[in-house]
């Protein structure tokens, strides 16, 4: 591969021979590659969230209860607006089922509902999300409940489940567009399916559970692109981009960094007889349906969401009382930029901490507590290093533009998110690492490409290995 190119091999031919057996042996090329896949894609990320999801009946303190009011009030054939209580049914399971929170104090479960007695004056403060997640949970849930008979609050949890699973076989398939093999595939799909933060955030209701999807579709889409370029470039890059505006507007990371890596490659590539790149209208051309239209597709949903939210919201936002806790500093543009360093910890920063419970101290013990730490700071740094790797090569590969351009764009998201939060809600962002969650398929796929020599992919298994089983002493110690 020619220096500074930004080229992927073409594994996926043309021709009439293309079709759905081969696209499967390409994805899955012996009885290993579907053993791996089903393990780290299938097994573990199941066996993860269900026992986490069983051993912690309590509302997560992430705004988990917020999230599951939208998704009843959807199926209920409401829609929340800013300005709205949570509904009744809401504040009564809150006080039934308790938030994992230490120190929270919320009324007994017999007493009549008051909403001033709940944290935030009981409002509902996620009727700013787009209504993507919740519209297609409620189906999701539908089927939790009556057809596998589970309560709501577990039915509606569980539909994180698909997502996270589709996620991870979306990666798995971009890494095999991409070139990289099963064993290395799998060891970053382990690491992802692993993280405490994909277990926290995957265990709950909450629309972060559409981040890694966003970022490994784009991937798979970006790659495609690159490797079967044709006429669905344009309408598919739109569309999608529109798609994913409507889960949550943070998962607009990926297609930002996919817009801007189309771009380089669009100035750097060769001809097909080898010779220098075309002048701007050529790269222009070749950069609109790849990276134009998706870009375009993600600005317009983008903008059609926050004009709707506007328009239904009943109080400005910037007076909304669950809020209040953020407005009791001075917000500066050197405080955002501290809390954006947080995002360079997209499977990492503020997670929730092992079985913990309501009203008392987490239930884990002193060894269970540190080594949680320990794990999470060696992913934290595994990830940032591949991100990192392109600057300590000769002959910088895909792989390396992509990590190159995705750590930057953790920070330089991290703060116009902070700036943007601030200047809607007049609040302190409270950034954290999940909010740049939809960077870390791209993150981990620059890592495991970038890595040499068989025992640094036995390292990466390694890692991923003893976390999956810590995670369970973690859960059930």
């Amino acid at each position: 591969m020619s220096t500074g190119a930004i080229a992927v091999p073409a594994l996926v031919p043309r021709g009439p021979r293309h079709s759905r057996i081969h696209w499967w042996t390409r994805c899955f090329p012996t009885r290993l590659a579907v053993a791996i896949a089903a393990f780290t894609c299938l097994v573990v990320p199941v066996s993860l969230v269900v026992v986490h999801v069983h051993e912690n009946p309590e509302f997560s303190p992430i705004d988990e209860a917020a999230h599951w009011d939208y998704v009843t009030r959807l199926a209920d054939g409401g829609f929340p607006r800013i300005g709205q209580l949570l509904q009744s049914s809401t504040l009564r399971a809150v006080e039934c089922k308790g938030v994992a929170l230490h120190g929270l104090v919320t009324t007994k479960c017999d007493t009549p509902i008051n909403p001033k007695l709940f944290a935030g004056g009981g409002y509902q403060y996620e009727a700013q999300q787009p209504p993507g997640y919740y519209a297609l949970t409620v189906p999701m849930r539908w089927f939790g409940m009556n057809v596998l008979g589970l309560d709501d609050l577990t039915a509606t949890r569980l539909a994180g489940l698909p997502w996270l699973v589709l996620s991870l076989l979306l990666f798995w398939v971009a890494g095999r567009i991409m070139g990289l093999s099963p064993p290395v595939l799998g060891a970053g799909a382990l690491l992802i399916a692993t993280a405490p933060l994909t277990i926290s955030l995957y265990s709950s209701v909450s629309n972060d559970v559409t981040s890694l999807f966003a970022g490994a579709a784009v991937m798979v889409l970006g790659a495609l692109a690159l490797t079967r370029p044709g006429r669905w470039m344009t309408p598919v890059m739109l569309v999608a981009g529109v798609v994913i505006a409507s889960f949550k507007l943070s998962d607009l990371l990926p297609v930002v960094v996919a817009s801007v890596l189309f771009g380089v490659a669009a100035f750097r590539r060769r001809d097909a007889a080898g010779g220098p790149a075309p002048g701007a209208a050529g790269a222009l051309r070749w950069w609109w349906p790849r990276g134009g239209a998706i870009l375009v597709g993600g600005a317009v949903g983008g903008v059609a969401w926050l004009v709707v939210e506007r328009s239904l919201a009943t109080i400005n936002p910037k007076d909304l009382p669950p809020f209040d806790v953020l407005r009791t500093m001075p917000i500066t543009f050197s405080l955002i930029m501290k809390e954006s360093l947080s995002m360079l910890q997209p499977l990492t920063g503020s997670y929730d901490i092992f079985r913990t419970t309501d009203h008392v101290a987490p239930r884990s013990s002193a060894l269970s507590l540190n080594l949680q730490s320990v794990m999470a700071t060696v992913l934290a740094y595994v990830v940032v290093a591949g991100g990192l790797a392109g600057l300590f090569v000769r002959r910088r590969e895909w792989n390396h533009w992509l990590g190159l351009t995705a750590l930057p764009a953790l920070y330089l998201g991290g703060i116009v998110l902070g700036v943007s939060l601030y200047l809607t809600y007049d609040i302190d962002p409270g950034l954290s690492g999940r909010y740049g969650m939809a960077l870390a398929p791209m993150l981990l796929v620059a890592l495991v490409a970038s890595v040499r020599g068989a025992w640094t992919v036995w390292g990466l298994w390694a890692l991923g290995v003893v976390t999956f089983g810590l995670s369970f002493l973690f859960l059930l110690g």
